[in-house]
């Protein structure tokens, strides 16, 4: 195994100052310790790439070497080929991610900011059944004030470091770091873990070491224009018209992003080989995902916001676990991050506690698990506000809409609220270059009622919260990624 471990500095005297500054003591009743007679339970480790689209990574057949760890864990586990989003952004697609449901039933959205403190967290059900929890994040879109500590017993939000300044590497670099030493601690217990960690590194702006470059880049680009690219924040800007790209600025974005990529595949070698080293390895639940992709591009977009697009939706899914998932496995059928939890609960010996995992985990035959997986996004009321705010001649809208999405094997639908729909015939048109919705009315008014009739069975939409940031730190952190003007 690729190890990565070449790729984090050293941090010495950070760390502690980390650790101190981004954890807290949890302030609930420590639960029950596990039986001796139950059986054995896995540890689990589950690791977002923030931001990391799918066909970008050489473990799903990328022409550059971006993933050689992830690919090494390919060979050692199963890949999931189609692994959707259920939106393309942070916070409600973690959200799906620890709650197994879709934005519109745990209501953590574009609208209300926040993950409510009443719903019940994958990390809450493991803790509850005796599982040590702990966290180290990234992305200032989970962090404690937006409800996303539930169930850990301790959550480093990296942002808070003295580091900040040096970027989402430096950042990322500092909890894995902590991770390393948190599994350490836990090597030494009885008791399993469950240890999420949020990189957010290929989010932009793309400013990626050098070095990195080296192996992935045809050549020289214009040092002028990369300067300039490594310091576009995001697409509210662009959206605007503030800049513009040319299909040259594109290609070096893909180089920087490619970069991005690599250095976040060295840190998850790291994790892995922490987890061998203490011969935790073939014990673990490695989870390895996304939690949206990126536009390089495509569609004339950059960022990822306003985009249920393949290359926003797909993302990663990789999980390894002898015994459970097949080395070397490649599965085709269509998955979503709602199907995480559910598995993880599945795994960990849950399944009568929660007995609606059996029919939901991916230990479920592919037959008997839904042929569809949808994505969302409600109104954009932050990115409403800058483009008010900063650009008055832009028609907001156009984008002050609710965006729904049917994605079944071959096709997609999806939805605006303004009543235009969008068709694509993925399997003849993977790039989603064809729009159908006129040339197939059939198709597309049948695609259309399953959507409308699943939108009927799923919450009613939450009162739009208005953003409150009173922390500088993560105010600071969510300009820097361009969320926040």
């Amino acid at each position: 195994m690729n190890d990565g471990s070449a790729g984090i500095p050293a941090v010495a005297g950070l760390l502690g100052c980390l650790l101190l500054v981004g954890c807290s003591p949890a302030s609930e009743e420590e639960p029950r310790a596990l039986a001796e007679e139950e059986p054995q339970r896995p540890n689990v480790v589950l690791i977002v790439l923030d931001t990391t689209r799918a066909d970008i990574l050489s473990a799903y057949g990328y022409s550059k070497p971006t993933s050689p760890v992830l690919a090494d864990l390919a060979a050692e586990g199963t890949l999931f080929q189609n692994a959707m989003s259920t939106d393309f952004w942070t916070l409600p697609a973690h959200a799906s991610l620890f709650t197994g449901e879709y934005p519109s039933q745990h209501r953590a959205t574009s609208e209300t900011n926040q993950l409510d403190r009443g719903v019940d967290t994958l990390a809450e059900k493991l803790r509850r059944a005796g599982y040590k929890t702990g966290a180290f994040v990234s992305n200032a879109w989970i962090g404690r004030k937006r409800g996303f500590a539930q169930g850990f017993q301790s959550y480093t939000e990296t942002w808070k470091s003295e580091v900040d300044s040096r970027g989402d590497h430096a950042l990322d670099r500092l909890g894995v770091e902590g991770a390393i030493e948190w599994i350490q601690k836990k090597s030494h217990s009885s008791a399993p873990f469950f240890l999420f960690l949020n990189l957010n590194g290929a989010h932009m702006p793309y400013s990626p070491d050098p070095l990195a470059l080296v192996g992935l880049s045809p050549g020289p680009r214009s040092l002028d224009r990369s300067r300039r690219l490594r310091k576009l924040k995001g697409m509210w800007s662009y959206l605007g018209g503030r800049y513009s790209l040319d299909a040259e600025d594109f290609e070096i974005l893909r180089e920087l992003y490619e970069a991005e990529v690599l250095m976040l595949d060295g840190l998850v070698g790291s994790i892995v080989a922490s987890l061998e080293e203490h011969d935790l390895l073939d014990s673990t639940l490695l989870i390895v995902t996304s939690d949206h992709g990126e536009n390089l591009g495509e569609h004339g977009r950059v960022d990822h916001l306003l985009s249920l697009y393949e290359t926003t939706i797909r993302i990663p899914l990789i999980i390894r676990y002898p015994g459970h998932f097949e080395a070397g496995s490649v599965r085709d059928d269509l998955v979503s991050l709602i199907d995480i939890s559910p598995t993880v609960l599945a795994l960990s010996g849950l399944g009568e506690t929660y007995p609606e995992v059996v029919e939901r985990s991916l230990l479920a035959p592919s037959a008997k698990r839904s042929a569809r997986v949808f994505a969302e996004n409600d109104r954009p009321v932050n990115g409403i506000e800058i483009m008010k705010n900063n650009f008055p001649d832009f028609d907001s809208t156009t984008i002050d809409q609710r965006m729904r999405m049917l994605r079944t094997p071959t096709h997609k639908l999806i939805w605006h609220e303004d009543g235009r729909t969008e068709l694509y015939d993925l399997a003849a048109d993977p790039h989603e270059l064809t729009d159908l919705s006129e040339s197939n009315p059939e198709l597309r008014n049948e695609l259309l009622t399953q959507l409308e009739t699943w939108m009927e069975t799923q919450g009613s939409v939450a009162d739009a919260i208005p953003m409150e940031i009173d922390d500088p730190q993560t105010r600071k952190r969510l300009e820097a990624l361009g969320y926040v003007e």
